[in-house]
């Protein structure tokens, strides 16, 4: 387990990734209500806490899925 959690805070890459993602969140949400295409649907301090919730699931799935991005998953043949 530890050895997975040491594996996944490795991928740098993803990390400034979620990061930037924490960012833009809030700030897309806020944009889209100054021109009027908002959805009103969080609060302003809901979108302040939702944007590091977002960067952290970001993260998770993108370290999970590039762990196995070079692994070769295609079918093999019975028998041969």
């Amino acid at each position: 387990m530890k050895d997975a959690i040491k594996e996944l805070l490795n991928d740098r890459r993803s990390l400034k990734e979620a990061a930037i993602v924490a960012v833009l969140f809030p700030l897309v949400y806020f944009g889209m209500n100054l021109i009027g295409w908002g959805n009103e649907m969080f609060s302003w301090w809901e979108t302040l806490l939702v944007a590091p919730v977002n960067g952290f699931f970001y993260w998770i799935f993108l370290s999970g899925f590039r762990r196995f991005a070079n692994e070769d998953v295609t079918p093999s043949k019975f028998g041969e």
